[in-house]
């Protein structure tokens, strides 16, 4: 039938529908999101574009949360927003199962290829990242105990820690998963979140985990843990990407940490990984260290063990690797959230693990050890003043995340001045590549209560580009040359051509083992470390 034999009521109401049809195509056309590589072109304008202007953050601070005096930024640019992503007892090496990180985070920014954390257990580690400082300084030395857990790091730091800070700064602050040890939903609320939502119940088992959710504490089902933490930041980052202010969230990570499902087992990966890595070797098995044959100059804690079970090792080994499969998944999609939602470019994204850990080096399966693969951690960085593709080899610290970002929300100088952070910020490290200390405090606390009462500590020592010295609680010395052994296979302590070396070192672990302060901890001149005889 022809369209002009139609009656003339008929033809209109075509032509109408074809235009409305017409527009409505425009319009997806014109809105919908481009169909990217987890999210390569930004669909808002970027933050310093839009002209709404930042509130007075001393407004914000006063009608939400009275309190200390509010950080007013120094800093005349538009201050990025800052998104920290961490995992959970990751090796150094374990980057490699993670190849969107790789190449979202370290392609597009700077990898540090030699990056500690210098108290290498789970509880301080956070602790550091939230106040900048070393153990002594915030009181958070172990996972449990009297200078352990929660409990330690509120009674010290409750008031003046990275979400406070932020927030008086003007901020917005949301955390979102694993928090510090012995934390449970019966704890009061801390200060500085606007939105806070830490694991509860069920941490440790991957599936049904419970969240604290800002008060409210919501399951999930049998939804899976990085999942969660995925779908919460991206959430937030949608939510707050149209506000004026800039925001702070760290997603915090279980993975690769160990499951406890019926006891302490391999973690637990997401079912649509459970198959891969089927026919992965034991990397480590490659090293001179692994199962070490003598471990005679070792300290007690080593020397008295046996070697590990291969199989239960290789077990282990791939759960790790099929763990962090979600999590390189989730840092992937909250790379795609902030390209799509304009906030990218203004946003400084840092990826890290708490802790390193030891895959059958010295026969070792852990971390709190002071050897390097416990102590070196992924570290990496995309976002303004970051060159894409850069690799640096300076000692970046745990310590210096806070004053890192306190940095970039330009209130760094108030912090010092108020007597807060012991780390540097690397944004001049990246920046600039300059220089950073060579000598670093490292250190472990412990509940037993024989070392507490004879040290304090379970081992403390320095660690330098070349070398690694310790004094464990009981007396014993390590001293490793690690340019000659990298493998940290023999303990020169005792060696008459080490003297030199030996006592200098012990001379720097003294002149840190109280520092405070960037001056004291990070800067001090200590000139160069004689060569061994």
């Amino acid at each position: 039938m022809r369209i002009s034999r139609l009656p003339t009521r008929v033809r209109l109401s075509g032509a109408v529908l074809v235009v409305v049809a017409a527009v409505v195509l425009a319009l997806i056309v014109a809105t919908w999101p481009a169909q990217t590589d987890d999210g390569e072109r930004p669909q808002r304008p970027r933050r310093s574009e839009r002209a709404v202007p930042p509130p007075a953050p001393a407004e914000r601070e006063t009608t939400a949360e009275p309190g200390p005096a509010t950080y007013e930024s120094k800093q005349r640019q538009p201050r990025p927003n800052i998104v920290l992503i961490t995992t959970d007892d990751q090796s150094d090496a374990e980057l490699r199962f993670m190849p969107r990180t790789r190449r979202l985070l370290g392609a597009a920014g700077i990898e540090f290829t030699d990056a500690i954390n210098p108290h290498p257990l789970c509880c301080p580690a956070r602790a550091e990242i939230l106040t900048g400082e070393y153990a002594h300084n915030n009181g958070v030395r172990h996972n449990d105990g009297p200078y352990g857990g929660w409990s330690a790091f509120v009674a010290g730091n409750e008031k003046e820690n990275l979400g406070p800070w932020l927030r008086r700064a003007g901020y917005r602050t949301a955390f979102v998963g694993k928090n510090l040890n012995e934390y449970t939903f019966a704890a009061p609320r801390p200060r500085g979140w606007d939105f806070f939502s830490p694991t509860g119940e069920r941490t440790y088992s991957y599936y049904g985990t419970t969240f604290y959710n800002d008060g409210q504490p919501r399951g999930f089902g049998d939804k899976y843990v990085a999942d969660i933490v995925r779908d919460e930041s991206v959430r937030l980052i949608k939510a707050w990407a149209a506000e004026p202010e800039p925001f702070f969230l760290w997603a915090s990570h279980v993975g690769p940490h160990a499951a406890y499902v019926d006891g302490w087992r391999s973690p637990v990966p997401a079912r649509r990984h459970a198959g891969l890595f089927g026919d992965l070797p034991v990397s480590s098995r490659a090293k001179a260290s692994f199962n070490e044959a003598d471990v005679s100059d070792k300290p007690p804690f080593i020397s008295g063990r046996g070697k590990l079970s291969l199989v239960k090792l290789t077990k282990q080994v791939r759960d790790r690797a099929r763990s962090l499969q979600a999590i390189d998944q989730a840092n992937a999609r909250t790379i795609r959230a902030l390209r799509r939602s304009g906030e990218l470019d203004d946003t400084l994204v840092v990826f890290v693990s708490d802790n390193g850990f030891l895959l059958g080096e010295h026969r070792y399966f852990g971390k709190d050890v002071p050897y390097d693969e416990a102590l070196q951690v992924p570290l990496l960085a995309r976002g303004p003043g970051i060159e894409p593709g850069t690799t640096s080899r300076a000692t970046a610290s745990m310590v210096d995340l806070a004053p890192t970002f306190l940095d970039y929300a330009g209130v760094l100088d108030d912090a010092r001045a108020a007597g807060h952070t012991d780390g540097i910020s690397l944004r001049p490290v990246w920046a600039e590549a300059a220089p950073v200390n060579d000598t670093s405090l490292i250190q472990a606390g412990t509940s037993d209560p024989e070392a507490l009462a004879a040290f304090g500590w379970a081992w403390r020592g320095v660690r330098t580009g070349r070398y690694t010295y310790t004094r464990w609680w009981d007396g014993f010395e390590e001293l490793y040359d690690r340019r000659r052994d990298p493998g940290e296979l023999r303990n020169v302590a005792g060696q008459a051509s080490y003297r030199g070396v030996r006592r200098e070192l012990r001379r720097r672990y003294e002149r840190l083992a109280d520092c405070s302060g960037v001056r004291e901890c990070e800067q001090q001149d200590f000139g160069a470390v004689p060569s061994p005889r």
